[in-house]
């Protein structure tokens, strides 16, 4: 090995002793490493004070280093001028503001680091395993040219896919025993190093310092400081023993031994200016090595204690200061927004006093564009592209039209976000030239729109935005062409498909209204604008009048009742229009409605005589039919056979549990657009009277039925006779009945809503009665009292109380 090699690798090696990763400071024990290939290194590198953990007793093994944070590692390991950075970044991705920003520049100054070749560093990326080797190899200042080609110095299954650029440095690495290959053969060069994997190689690093003979070397490198003499060996710092209230966290002391009556707490001020951004670091320092904590401003901590509290609830982070008065970047991942403060602990565990406040904030996106790119779709257009996993929900967003004071809001349909682009789609088209007033402001600030570096958006509007293409005038010559050939391939008729006589002119006078803008040559565009409007209009009207299918539901009450027990006496649906359906005769309207939707034109119906059906009519045209048939033709019989109407008979057999239905179908050119069905009910009990009473100041009976009540004269009418006994004595021996005269004594009446019968004495027979013995009795007596299915009683006799 080339002898300046040695030199270097001893060096350099004295140096990583004193630099720590930009991340929480860690206690020595560690829970997650317990599996980690590089356990014994990282316990090594904490206790020594090289590299920390991430705060909560934890190292994250797994954890990805990224390319700046190893930049700073190189920079503070070789002590480069961090101090006279230029004004002018040399990447456009790490800008003056960040925080490694001057360790990035001070690395490029040394040669160290070339970027990506398109004139950015490469910010937020993983180091990849073949890139930490350049990195290593070239900070070594090792000539690796031909290293490649040596034999078996690239001895892996996938060499071929290391880099060309890497292939020399990598060659180096494994000769030096930085790195290794893995255990299936391969380098995996494109793999991201992590944190475990960096900690071994500094591990490595070390071991070489104490393995290699130490040979000066003092000549300087271009573009890196002048290196110490060889035999002057870095000097470990001695690991003190803090039974303060700390809680075992080891943190760096300074050289020598401190004296354990220290108590004069450090200083720590504030480098970083508020706000910082969330996905920054703070950056401080302390006039001794030891701990800072960034915490929240409400906290006020006295002990070391405390502040490691804060940080296991995951309220503040700490990070390790590695020498006196040296700038400390404290990560801000994971912590809420809001106003913080920094306190010191040194190695004796003294705590300093709080800095000034600092406020951390998200780093805000510019405003957003808006603009509609179509009728129904707002853009809310940001200029970097954005995260799909934070979408807004509907409840984030406004938009509405202003008539005064008063808001009507536009109905959201869905969020979506595509790129660079926050989409609100509108439950409905929104009409040209119309403008609408937008606004974002999201409940949650959890869930706002993010780009995919963390950017957060800001409140947006309300704003108008206005939908008013360029191309208006085209739009409204193609709408014209569209609505012209609607018009003529419209038919007229009230049939299906068909359009009304009026619907065709009012579409005609909205096209001629429309055409009269397209073609003025002075016409503005919200001119043009209003005409398309107008124009889509009446065409989305006059679609919604194109005739629609018939529809059928059952009427209101409707109800069908057959009696096996009178098979003369048929019932027969007609298209008559009565006032009282009977149980011989029922009319269709009493049964089924017909209506076409969006159509309040009168429905007629007519009988086809021989046929189980009726014609439908509108504005006496037919326009369809309906059939009529029975669910059950063992029970219920349907035919055309009557020349008054559809024939429903029961079949001698059905009993009153027995189940059918009558279905009508609506037929319309051909074919069934809909159906109804109508349960049967099969009824052969006559009513009752269930109760009967007297009113003697008015000389009224009443006479209540379990049924509705009906007289029908073609079978037996409803006489009813009224006699009076003074003694109360009925029987065919008795000489004391006294019978009154129907018509003269007498009147009775169906009830009005057919619950029962109504009996009222008349003048004359109450004068009568008036001259019979007092405290007698009335015998009722009714024949025929029927139902509606013609099921009727042949005598009811009743002796209610006088």
């Amino acid at each position: 090995m080339k002898h300046k090699l040695i030199v270097k690798v001893m060096t350099t090696a004295a140096l990583l002793s004193a630099c720590a990763f930009p991340a929480h400071a860690a206690p020595t024990s560690l829970t997650d490493i317990s599996n980690s290939y590089a356990k014994d290194a990282i316990l090594e590198l904490v206790d020594k004070g090289i590299i920390n953990g991430k705060g909560n007793g934890t190292f994250d093994p797994t954890g990805k280093i990224y390319r700046q944070d190893f930049a700073i590692i190189l920079a503070k390991a070789l002590s480069l001028d961090v101090t006279s950075a230029p004004p002018s970044p040399t990447f456009s991705d790490i800008p003056a503001t960040h925080y490694s920003y001057k360790f990035v520049e001070a690395a490029v100054k040394a040669g160290l680091i070339k970027g990506q070749g398109n004139g950015e560093f490469g910010l937020g990326e993983n180091l990849s395993r073949q890139d930490m080797a350049v990195l290593f190899i070239r900070a070594l200042g090792v000539d690796a040219s031909g290293k490649a080609a040596e034999q078996g110095k690239l001895n892996f299954s996938d060499a071929a896919s290391i880099s060309n650029y890497a292939k020399d440095a990598v060659a180096a690495a494994v000769e030096l025993k930085l790195l290794n290959g893995l255990t299936d053969g391969s380098f995996n060069p494109a793999g991201s190093a992590d944190r475990q994997s960096v900690a071994l190689v500094a591990s490595r690093f070390l071991k070489a310092k104490d393995e290699l003979p130490q040979i000066p070397d003092t000549t300087p490198e271009p573009g890196n400081p002048t290196l110490p003499p060889a035999t002057e060996k870095p000097v470990a710092p001695p690991t003190t023993n803090n039974n303060s209230s700390g809680g075992g966290s080891t943190a760096p002391s300074n050289p020598g031994t401190p004296s354990q009556s220290d108590t004069t707490p450090p200083t720590v001020t504030m480098v970083s200016t508020s706000p910082v951004m969330a996905d920054l670091h703070v950056i401080v320092k302390s006039t001794e090595s030891g701990i800072v904590y960034l915490v929240p401003a409400s906290k006020t901590a006295t002990t070391k204690a405390q502040l490691e509290s804060l940080v296991a609830k995951k309220l503040a982070n700490k990070a390790i200061v590695a020498s006196a008065n040296a700038e400390t970047a404290i990560t801000t991942t994971q912590l809420a927004l809001g106003d913080y403060k920094v306190y010191a602990v040194d190695s004796a565990g003294n705590v300093s006093a709080a800095t000034s406040t600092i406020v951390l904030q998200a780093r805000v996106m510019e405003q957003p564009t808006l603009y509609f790119s179509d009728q129904r779709i707002l853009v809310f257009a940001y200029n970097e592209n954005l995260n799909p996993q934070f979408v807004p929900g509907v409840e984030d967003f406004s938009v509405y039209t202003e008539d005064g004071t008063l808001k009507f809001p536009k109905a959201i349909e869905h969020v979506r976000i595509i790129e660079n682009k926050v989409e609100i789609v509108l439950a409905e088209t929104l009409p040209l030239g119309r403008s609408v007033k937008a606004a974002f402001n999201p409940l949650d600030s959890g869930a706002s729109v993010r780009s995919l570096t963390g950017k957060i958006s800001p409140v947006v509007g309300p704003a108008y935005v206005t939908y008013l293409p360029d191309n208006v005038k085209e739009m409204l010559d193609d709408l014209i062409a569209e609505a012209m050939t609607l018009m003529e391939s419209a038919e007229i008729g009230n049939t299906l498909g068909k359009y009304p006589q009026e619907a065709v002119e009012s579409l005609n006078g909205a096209i001629q209204f429309a055409s009269s803008a397209a073609e003025n040559p002075d016409a503005t565009p919200q001119t043009l604008a209003e005409g398309y409007n107008s124009l889509s209009s009446f065409m989305g009207a006059f679609r919604n009048l194109q005739v629609k299918p018939l529809t059928i539901s059952l009427a209101q009450d409707a109800s069908f009742v057959l009696n096996t027990k009178i098979q003369g006496s048929p019932t027969v649906v007609s298209d008559y229009t009565s006032m009282d359906d009977t149980y011989n005769k029922r009319s269709i309207k009493k049964l089924i409605q017909v209506k076409r939707d969006g159509s309040n034109a009168q429905i007629e119906y007519q009988y086809n005589q021989g046929k189980p059906e009726m014609s439908i009519l509108q504005d006496y045209e037919v326009i369809g039919h309906i059939e009529i048939e029975s669910s059950d033709p063992s029970l219920v019989l349907v035919s055309g056979e009557s020349q008054n109407g559809i024939t429903v008979k029961p079949i001698f057999g059905a009993q009153e549990n027995s189940t059918a239905s009558l279905r009508f179908k609506v037929i319309e050119s051909g074919k069934e657009t809909g159906s109804v069905e109508l349960p049967v009910t099969f009824d052969f009990t006559p009513p009752t009277v269930t109760q009967a009473t007297y009113d003697s100041s008015q000389g009224t009976f009443t006479l209540m039925s379990n049924e509705l009540v009906y007289s029908y004269y073609d079978t037996v009418p409803l006489p009813i006779l009224v006699d009076y006994s003074g003694n109360n004595d009925f029987s065919s021996n008795s000489s004391d009945i006294f019978p009154l005269i129907l018509g003269e004594d007498f009147m009775y009446n169906i009830m009005n809503d057919r619950s029962g019968i109504s009996i009222s004495l008349t003048p004359k027979g109450i004068a009568k009665l008036s001259t019979q013995l007092p405290g007698g009795a009335f015998r009722l007596t009714i024949n025929g009292m029927s139902d509606f299915a013609m099921n009727w009683q042949m005598r009811i006799e009743y002796v209610p109380a006088r």
